[in-house]
């Protein structure tokens, strides 16, 4: 697709939003609709769907992959409702080359057919909602997986999003801690948040040599994770002040990439898909790999897998945090920009993820942390409340808390 014809569809999904958003009553009006179609609409007690950002990624598909593993599965029809119908096939093809296509149906969501197979869905799992306007759940079960545990504000604590909190029955949580919270943020009762643990996070328990290659000889393979300050897709946002120091300037590699010269370690970074960032053509390191998202996915690589390999993980405000913290391995924070993060945190899970971290607070410390990978992870009373250690089979038990105990087993 060439940039003329990106710039035009991002554009217009920006008018969409704002349109949606900044018209109560036709927000109002459509969700008034859609409830009159759920009601009409019966749904099929043998049909799933799935949702995801991006396309067949994240807690969806490790949950899909669950199932189509399941004896049973031949019996339900699986729906995976998308943006990019040619990727998403390709993407299915290659994560499941033997899959037997027959029960399973992949269909632009913004489209009739989409939005039909959806309301004919009885069971729907998703990580970053479906339909704006879809606000009802008659004959329903429609359980919001998300993207990772909240150190970001977001839902309710979000004022650029507390009014288009997505409509769910269920959501899950890594903790009861986290259960209290996600009650508050999605104005959903504690007893509809499930204390599972995310699906995704089986996937670190998985080593492959496709991702312990990546290390290229080298003895040590360090993650950095830093999330998005600007995006450019899905909600378009400045989380960071114009002024504020790039925590990827050309300086800060360049340093990095010369502290790393000879002493045994691949720095990866792995850009977030909504970061703008994604749009820069990025120089060669001796010791630093970046990988954005559309070359990561491109590539056929799945994030969790290539964590499973890794000896440390750096971050900032993601989420990755907490699932890593299941492997016993040391995580380290670096924000030099965190004065100036205007989006704001979750003050409690802030001070708790630092407390099982250890703080890069500068770019010689992020060095030395990649260098001489401390040999111990923080051991604090934070990291049970954080993340249960034994949730070590969430798919199975979000599978039977949904109803479909028979696709747990």
């Amino acid at each position: 697709m060439t940039d003329s014809r990106v710039t035009r569809r991002m554009n217009s999904r920006r008018l969409t939003f704002k349109v949606f958003v900044r018209w109560p009553a036709l927000r109002a009006c459509m969700r008034v609709l859609y409830a009159g179609l759920r009601i009409l609409v019966p749904s099929n007690p043998k049909q799933i769907g799935f949702v995801s950002g991006p396309d067949l990624s994240d807690n969806s598909l490790a949950l899909f992959e669950k199932i189509v593993k399941s004896p049973r599965v031949h019996e339900y029809q699986l729906v995976w409702l998308v943006a990019d119908l040619l990727t998403s096939y390709s993407i299915l093809h290659r994560e499941f080359p033997d899959i037997n296509l027959r029960n399973i149906s992949i269909v632009t969501k913004n489209s009739p057919k989409g939005l039909w197979l959806y309301l004919r869905c009885r069971y729907v799992f998703t990580t970053h909602g479906v339909y704006a306007f879809a606000h009802s759940g008659r004959n329903q079960t429609i359980v919001n997986l998300w993207h990772g545990m909240p150190i970001k504000a977001i839902g309710a604590q979000d004022e650029n999003s507390r009014r288009d909190v997505m409509f769910m029955h269920y959501t899950i949580a890594t903790s009861v801690y986290f259960a209290g919270l996600l009650s508050q943020a999605f104005y959903l009762p504690l007893d509809r948040v499930l204390v599972t643990g995310l699906p995704r996070n089986e996937w670190l328990f998985l080593y492959e040599d496709l991702y312990c290659a990546i290390k290229e000889d080298r003895a040590k393979l360090v993650v950095w994770l830093p999330t998005f300050r600007s995006s450019y897709i899905g909600q378009i946002r400045e989380d960071s002040s114009k002024d504020s120091p790039d925590p990827m300037s050309a300086e800060t590699l360049g340093k990095l990439d010369k502290m790393l010269e000879g002493v045994g370690a691949m720095l990866v970074i792995k850009l977030h898909m909504m970061d703008i960032k994604n749009k820069l053509v990025w120089p060669s390191y001796r010791n630093i790999r970046i990988y954005t998202d559309p070359m990561f996915r491109a590539e056929g690589l799945n994030l969790y897998k290539l964590l499973a390999c890794s000896d440390a993980l750096v971050t900032d405000y993601s989420s990755c945090a907490i699932d890593y913290l299941l492997l016993n391995k040391p995580i380290g924070l670096y924000a030099p920009d965190k004065s100036s993060y205007v989006r704001g945190f979750m003050p409690d899970v802030y001070k708790k993820v630092t407390a099982v971290c250890h703080p890069l607070n500068s770019v010689e410390e992020f060095g030395a942390f990649v260098t001489n990978v401390p040999s111990e992870y923080k051991v604090k009373p934070e990291r049970e409340v954080l993340c249960q250690m034994d949730l070590r089979r969430p798919s199975e038990a979000i599978l039977r808390a949904a109803g479909l105990a028979d696709l747990a087993l």
